[in-house]
């Protein structure tokens, strides 16, 4: 690829120590880096949330490769428009997407998310390693990447990912509604046969307890079939939280043993979330989710938890309390912030 504007390192400009900056975002993966600018901004500091069209993003792996020529031409106009920004600090979404500083040649954050380096394939391996290594800082969002990103960056940083919980807030109190919400994708990384599972031990032990689910994923057929699923087309965010608030109980994934941003936004709605998470030592004290992993123990909770109103709601409130505190979206900020600054001397 013919890299745009002039070569070399260090090409941002630096702000004096404890002044604003300006910061530029890339990729909003889940709204986490929407998130971030947001609690950037309310900092002192300048974002601008850059979002590449990611041509192709969508096909199979096997395709991918053939459509490198659009995606060079895609990075080398992003890279122009990061250079013509003039930014203190590049923060970059999803592994391989590093390459852009890469390429660029400018200094920047890079943050992992989970399948860009779980599922790293033949073609997009080596450009996550490459930009593991031109990364001023890499920050990884589940713990479990640890494992995968720390072999390479032993520096590596585990930053929450951001909860905005002024936003996801709880509409209504989770003792209000027995109704069951699958707020994870129908997919088989997220452990859908086991909810499936879940699902019909219910349809035959509770068959009037309602279940909702957002279709998209392949097993979306299989859930649909099911008496007691109601699948409903994609959400959009902002429409979340008044969904997330018509239930009581909500099931997340139960695969990977980590969550993600449907579990803890779940959380901050204050109501008990079902999922299997399996590295309490991430934090200072383990969330308090509902555990469970195979399908007759997500079954045997969600039925307690819907027969049981004073446990929905103290369960929902902890949680709430919990993501408050560990996923704030200004204590997030202050760790990119803290970053950017970090990077100033190399410059």
């Amino acid at each position: 690829m013919a890299l745009p504007g002039p070569q070399g390192r260090g090409k941002l400009r630096p702000p004096a120590p404890g002044t604003h900056m300006r910061i530029c975002e890339i990729n909003d993966i889940a709204s986490v880096a929407s998130d971030l600018a947001k609690a950037l901004r309310a900092r002192g500091h300048e974002v601008e949330l850059i979002q590449p069209p990611l041509f192709g993003g969508k096909l199979p792996a096997v395709v991918k490769p053939v459509i490198a020529p659009f995606r060079a031409l895609e990075w080398a106009h992003t890279i122009r428009k990061v250079r013509a920004g003039r930014f203190d600090a590049v923060h970059i979404h999803y592994a391989y997407l590093g390459m852009l500083g890469v390429l660029g040649r400018f200094p920047f954050i890079l943050h992992c998310h989970g399948t860009d380096v779980r599922d790293a394939t033949p073609f997009t391996g080596p450009l996550v390693r490459k930009a593991l290594q031109g990364a001023g800082h890499v920050f990884y969002a589940t713990p479990d990447l640890a494992a995968l990103v720390t072999p390479r960056r032993p520096d590596a940083e585990f930053l929450p990912n951001p909860v905005d919980a002024s936003v996801f807030t709880p509409l209504s109190a989770a003792s209000e509604s027995d109704g069951v919400l699958i707020s994870c994708a129908l997919t088989a990384i997220k452990g859908a046969p086991r909810i499936l599972d879940a699902c019909e031990r219910l349809a035959t032990a509770r068959p009037g307890l309602k279940i909702t689910a957002i279709g998209g994923g392949e097993f979306t057929p299989e859930f649909a079939r099911l008496p007691n699923v109601t699948i409903l087309p994609h959400q959009r965010r902002a429409d979340l939280p008044a969904l997330i608030a018509r239930h009581g109980v909500v099931i997340g994934q139960v695969l990977l043993g980590v969550a993600g941003m449907a579990e803890f936004e779940a959380l901050a709605c204050a109501r008990p979330v079902v999922c299997s998470f399996t590295y309490p030592e991430a934090y200072e004290e383990p969330p308090p989710f509902a555990g469970a992993s195979t399908g007759d123990e997500i079954a045997a909770l969600v039925m307690r938890l819907a027969d049981d109103a004073g446990l929905r709601q103290s369960l929902g409130h902890a949680g709430r309390e919990w993501v408050r505190r560990y996923h704030d979206a200004g204590r997030a900020a202050a760790a990119v912030e803290s970053a950017a600054r970090q990077l100033m001397p190399r410059r």
